[in-house]
């Protein structure tokens, strides 16, 4: 019986990933302890893989990302949604993919082991989105991207956000419920509610000064997630030219800060920039939270 493309697929991702300094992006220079980079199971994506990674000096985390490894970018779903988020919201008897399913195309990623027994460590779990039309709002996000989402509630939560006709497809109980808005001293600066609640997400607040809300075309951004007052998860949107830029993009460029609020609900480590690299040796693409400090 000839091999299984997808079962290749896996394992040439586990071989990439085994290759390890040379495959990720350099770490920052750290004095001691030494940096050590543990991997999470990859996933099939496009004509390649994705996994998590993660760069830890002693109990200090230094990056934390997920790598989309050489071929990932090509072959990639081009059906608006994979079908999991949808709901019939006009009410005909059929699903439209394009108006009625939400969440693109998900990648459910586990975090090294490394990283969730790490003291502090207040992520859960990843979750990649891939949006081969974008999503709204119109004219802002609706360009083919990566949602990159780094958790901080379990998976069994985010997925009890249930369908409806509210919002982007959520129930509307559980709207309200994501709307709620957060106490000022956990808010970033320049972050606001615009309504963007979501099935098996929650809400979504963005920074009104990004390029995008300004005439230019969307890049990448960063958005917090909300679900009852709650920070629930961290995304770096990155699009998809932006990936491809970055293989001959300056170096200098590579990083973005992530604003900080005043104060987190949830002590522990949190990133203070994200960062979108290509690394020539090995082909792949990572998307990664760095510059970590710690809050009580």
């Amino acid at each position: 019986m000839p091999p299984n493309p997808r079962t290749q697929t896996v394992r040439r991702a586990l071989a990439a990933a085994a290759l390890a300094a040379a495959l990720l992006p350099a770490a920052p220079a750290v004095a001691a302890p030494q940096v050590r980079t543990s991997y999470g199971r990859p996933v099939p994506l496009g004509e390649g893989a994705a996994h998590t990674y993660v760069q830890l000096a002693g109990d200090r985390p230094v990056a934390i990302g997920v790598a989309l490894t050489r071929g990932a970018l090509d072959g990639l779903p081009t059906e608006p949604a994979d079908g999991k988020h949808c709901f019939d919201r006009d009410g005909d008897g059929t699903i439209d993919p394009m108006k009625e399913c939400a969440g693109g195309h998900e990648y459910p990623l586990q975090l090294p082991d490394a990283l969730r027994r790490l003291p502090g460590s207040p992520l859960t779990f990843a979750l990649l989105d891939w949006d081969p039309a974008g999503h709204g709002p119109p004219h802002v996000y609706d360009h083919p991207h990566f949602d990159v989402h780094f958790y901080l509630q379990s998976d069994a939560e985010r997925q009890a956000i249930r369908p409806g006709p509210c919002g982007i497809l959520i129930n509307c109980d559980d709207y309200a419920t994501a709307t709620r808005p957060l106490p000022a001293q956990y808010l970033p600066a320049d972050y606001s509610d615009k309504g963007l609640a979501q099935v098996a997400m929650g809400n979504h607040l963005t920074d009104l000064t990004g390029e995008e809300w300004h005439g230019h075309a969307f890049s990448r951004t960063f958005v917090y997630g909300v679900y009852d007052a709650r920070i629930t998860f961290l995304e770096p949107m990155v699009a998809l030219s932006d990936l491809r830029a970055a293989e001959s993009g300056d170096p200098a460029a590579e990083c973005r800060p992530v604003k900080q609020p005043s104060a987190w609900q949830q002590p522990g480590w949190y990133p203070r920039q994200y960062c979108v690299r290509h690394r020539p040796e090995s082909g792949e693409y990572t998307v990664s939270l760095e510059d970590f400090a710690r809050h009580a």
